[in-house]
């Protein structure tokens, strides 16, 4: 399954490994980059997870998944880069073989 990171500061990365993915959260500030999101390569498929900077004095990060297919929408915190990257991946790749299953 081919997926794609785009983050708000610029950063695309198509098939990110679980490096790339630690390397965009580990990325991430207040500013001017305050997420990114990974999407499938195939537009038919309609699910995305996305990691966030937390609003307010708490710190740390969310992670907003989203799967129009079975309605799953939620959002956790989250605080470890590498947990996050691993978190993210092994979704991605769950979801999208799920999706691709007829």
């Amino acid at each position: 399954m081919r997926y794609y990171a785009d983050s708000e500061g610029g950063d695309y990365i198509e098939d990110p490994t679980h490096a790339d993915l630690v390397a965009l959260v580990r990325a991430l500030n207040r500013e001017e980059n305050t997420f990114f999101i990974v999407f499938p390569d195939d537009d038919d498929l309609q699910w995305s997870i996305a990691v966030l900077t937390r609003r307010g004095g708490l710190g740390g990060y969310e992670i907003e998944r989203s799967d129009s297919r079975t309605g799953e929408t939620s959002t956790v915190p989250a605080a470890d880069p590498v947990a996050i990257a691993t978190e993210v991946q092994a979704w991605a790749e769950t979801t999208a073989a799920i999706q691709n299953t007829p």
